[in-house]
């Protein structure tokens, strides 16, 4: 008699390959199938025998488009075979993707399947689809991150500066989502994210870094932004397996430059007093990081990112001014370790991280190039947003 291991094994083949029929075929007449969660999600129930269970295979197609589908681990113990594996979907009713890893419990009798049971991240199956959103949210180390996880493909994350939120690289993501998966983080202090004791850049790397691991399936590239990019720079270094390539724009491996402190020190305590200060602090970090001319042309994008800044909660920020400017530390002794290649935008008009510490990061990894952009500041994403997607949508010769 063909082995349960055996079975299993052509069943996941049928299955993926959409021939209902071959699929069939290897189920007991009474089979018992089983996928728990919420009932809106078509897939969703309890069934018994082949006509039941043959509707639900004809059925998958109509709520789910695979992107990717991964088998990892077969574990045959007597008549029960456990399958190990990651998935990723397009909800179709609704366009959102989900991802999950998975647990599939097959019992084989006779040579057939009689029952089948999946084990799955159902809670963010239900919510995708009732919203497309792309938001997701989760604890790491003990710390609410948020997130924009979408499209398809290798994957890009993006790690923003201070003052900012994830829809900072609202172009990139968009531009970049038919042909590559990229994931949005609001790092911590700022959007949806929290803050816990004792976190500095080490620690958010370290929470990065442990993310990758357990949600993406290969190294990653990491587009990171000023305070985003000394992020990435730390994880690239420390955890080299998890990346593939590092794009930085407009960031620094120094220390904070001690001339600055004292401005810095009165921001902190400027964002604990009124409203109207915190605003007045927020307009001068626009003066300072954007392009004169650049705000002269686009006010709304300019009031629509101030009230996104204004939304961050005051306490969390002062928090996170610490630790990327007051203490940060100098990370240049690491840039040796960085072998995977490095992209550094640094805009000629920037005053924050000027382009000369952006030609150190380059000239301190191993395979480091740097590009000035000429008419630009410190927020080259939203100042030339095609330029910034050029380079991180490949590595031009």
């Amino acid at each position: 008699m063909t082995e349960p291991r055996s079975i299993v094994e052509r069943y996941l083949a049928a299955f993926g390959a959409g021939d209902v029929e071959a699929a069939m075929a290897l189920i007991q007449p009474q089979a018992i199938w089983q996928v728990d969660g919420d009932p809106v999600v078509g897939t969703v129930g309890i069934f018994r025998g082949r006509d039941a269970v043959r509707a639900w295979q004809t059925r998958f197609p109509s709520c789910f488009r695979p992107i990717d589908f991964s088998v990892d681990r077969l574990i045959a113990a007597g008549e029960d075979v456990m399958v190990l594996g990651h998935f990723r979907h397009r909800v179709v009713s609704t366009g959102a993707i989900v991802d999950s890893d998975y647990a599939i419990r097959f019992t084989v009798r006779d040579g057939l399947i009689s029952r089948y049971q999946i084990f799955e991240d159902s809670l963010l199956i239900a919510g995708a689809h009732g919203s497309d959103s792309v938001a997701r949210r989760a604890s790491i180390n003990g710390t609410i991150y948020g997130w924009d996880d979408t499209g398809a493909g290798a994957p890009v994350l993006f790690l923003h500066g201070l003052f900012l939120d994830r829809h900072f690289w609202s172009h990139q993501t968009t531009t970049l989502a038919d042909r590559r998966r990229c994931i949005a983080f609001d790092m911590p202090g700022h959007g949806a994210s929290g803050w816990r004791d004792g976190l500095d850049l080490d620690g958010i790397a370290e929470d990065i870094a442990l993310w990758i691991k357990e949600h993406c399936r290969q190294p990653v590239t990491i587009v990171g932004h000023s305070q985003g990019g000394m992020i990435a720079l730390r994880v690239a270094a420390r955890h080299r397996s998890l990346v593939d390539r590092l794009v930085l724009v407009n960031t620094s491996a120094r220390a904070e430059n001690p001339d600055r402190l004292d401005g810095w020190r009165h921001r902190r305590s400027s964002l604990r007093q009124s409203e109207a200060e915190r605003g007045e602090v927020m307009r001068g970090i626009q003066q300072l990081t954007t392009a004169r001319y650049w705000i002269e042309s686009h006010p709304e994008e300019v009031a629509a990112e101030h009230a996104a800044m204004m939304r961050h909660d005051p306490a969390l920020l002062v928090k996170a001014i610490d630790a990327a400017a007051i203490a940060r530390p100098d990370i240049t002794g690491l840039l040796g370790s960085i072998d995977v290649p490095v992209d550094i935008l640094s805009g000629v008009l920037d005053q924050a991280t000027p382009p000369a510490l952006g030609e150190e990061i380059a000239r301190g990894v191993a395979d480091g190039r740097h590009v000035t952009v000429p008419y630009a500041a410190h927020h080259l994403p939203v100042e030339v947003p095609e330029w910034v997607t050029q380079v991180v949508a490949g590595r031009p010769g």
